[in-house]
């Protein structure tokens, strides 16, 4: 299938832990039991638009899962790909619960056992500057000499990258690199947001976001903290956030269609989310030997999760 690449790209880090019970399993058990039940055996697609708040949920659904039933995607293309995924055998593919990364909406094709999807959509403005930045402070991303040494602006990047405008859009209509984005890639995309995404959350209100996805599949959530610096940044000039939007004028509809359906999935489990709300807030912070083995704990977890997938 064409264009199931995926990006180099990260998120804003917040920090995670369990609050669960420490046992001596921690790096492989799944929890919760009921999640199978929830979802009735499909695996579950969590399809991460760079700079939405996803390695936040990635963070938490390391909790939810065995590391051995989740694919995750390498967003460097090296080992863990889409082709790789397709390449396993049926009976690894079927044994998968979570499929997470930088990918295109159309890998469920690979999993035998069916699946749906959950996505973060975030306002594109918004995104494109968090990218943008992003960019300009990670040495290691491949974009960062080019557009810190040659001093490229908005305006310029926005040329330069025309394939990462409307990302959101083509993402979710599964167009992947080589497909042009237009108003048939936009139907597309409101067709699959709302027939075969469980879960379409909002950045810009996490907290309920968080809580349809516990809701809906079955998870548990631990104890987080939100460690985002706030980064002081150049003023922005109107002529270029207009520039943003005329070039993002299908991931801005797509957005206002997302929150559509988000705010009828908040109303259908009203009382459900603010329950949930609740509890979140109480939840106690856990202590500093807990902390650091819960730590430990996670980030074996991941690496597993990620040993596993490229395996």
């Amino acid at each position: 299938m064409r264009g199931l690449g995926n990006r180099a790209v990260s998120d804003r880090s917040h920090v995670v832990r369990s609050t669960q019970p420490c046992r001596p399993c921690g790096l492989l058990e799944q929890t919760p039991p009921t999640m199978i039940h929830k979802m009735d055996g499909k695996a579950v697609i969590f399809l991460h638009i760079p700079k939405t708040a996803g390695t936040t949920l990635n963070r938490i659904i390391e909790w939810q899962y065995n590391p051995l039933a989740i694919f995750t995607m390498d967003p460097y293309r090296i080992r863990a790909t889409p082709e790789r995924l397709q390449k396993l055998s049926e009976r690894r593919r079927r044994s998968l619960r979570m499929v997470r990364g930088h990918l295109y909406y159309g890998i469920h094709e690979f999993l035998p056992q069916g699946a749906t999807y959950f996505t973060m959509l975030r306002e594109p403005v918004a995104r494109f500057f968090s990218s943008y930045y992003f960019i300009q402070r990670r040495p290691l991303h491949p974009m960062h000499r080019k557009v810190t040494t040659e001093r490229i602006g908005v305006e310029d990047f926005i040329r330069l990258t025309p394939r990462r405008q409307n990302l959101q859009c083509s993402m979710i209509a599964g167009i992947g690199n080589y497909g042009t984005c237009d108003h048939r890639t936009l139907d597309k995309a409101k067709e699959n947001l709302a027939k075969s995404f469980s879960v379409v959350g909002i950045s810009e209100r996490f907290e309920e976001s968080l809580m349809l996805m516990a809701k809906t599949f079955g998870w548990e959530i631990p104890f987080y903290e939100n460690r985002k610096v706030s980064k002081t940044r150049p003023q922005i000039n109107p002529g270029a956030v207009e520039m943003i939007r005329d070039h993002n004028r299908l991931d801005l509809e797509l957005y206002e269609f997302g929150k559509g359906l988000f705010q009828e999935m908040v109303a259908k489990k009203d009382a459900e989310v603010k329950k949930g709300l609740v509890h979140l807030k109480s939840i106690p912070k856990p202590g500093l030997w807990q902390n650091m083995y819960q730590s430990s704990v996670s980030a074996g977890r991941f690496l597993v999760s990620k040993i596993a997938s490229a395996a």
